[in-house]
C-alpha cells in the first residue's frame, strides 16, 4: 500500500510507551496536514496491539485522553480516528 498506492500508513498507538519513534497526537492540525493524502489506518487488537511489522511501517498516532486510562476499546478508537480524519468541506 505504501509503495504501490503512495498511501500514508497510520497506526493507532498509546502515547505513553517509550519508543524510539515519534508518536503524533490526533489533533485537528495533524488531520488537516494530511487531509489530501491517501491513508491506510491500522488498529491493533486490544490485548496485544499492532504487530512489530506494522509498528515499523506506520506513523504512530495517539488519541489524547485525560485521566489515567490505559487505552480505548479498539472500536471506539477507530470511530474517533474515522471522525477526525474525514475530509472537511470537500
Amino acid at each position: 500500500l505504501k509503495e504501490e498506492f503512495q498511501m500514508k500508513l497510520l497506526a493507532g498507538h498509546p502515547e505513553h510507551e517509550g519508543l524510539n519513534k515519534p508518536i503524533y497526537s490526533l489533533t485537528p492540525n495533524f488531520c488537516d496536514s494530511i487531509s489530501d493524502t491517501p491513508l491506510c489506518l491500522v488498529l491493533g487488537s486490544e490485548g496485544s496491539g499492532i504487530s512489530e511489522k506494522s509498528l515499523q511501517a506506520c506513523e504512530l498516532v495517539s488519541i489524547a485522553m485525560t485521566g489515567e486510562y490505559e487505552s480505548l476499546n479498539v472500536s471506539v478508537a477507530g470511530g474517533i480516528f474515522l471522525y477526525m480524519l474525514q475530509p472537511k468541506n470537500k
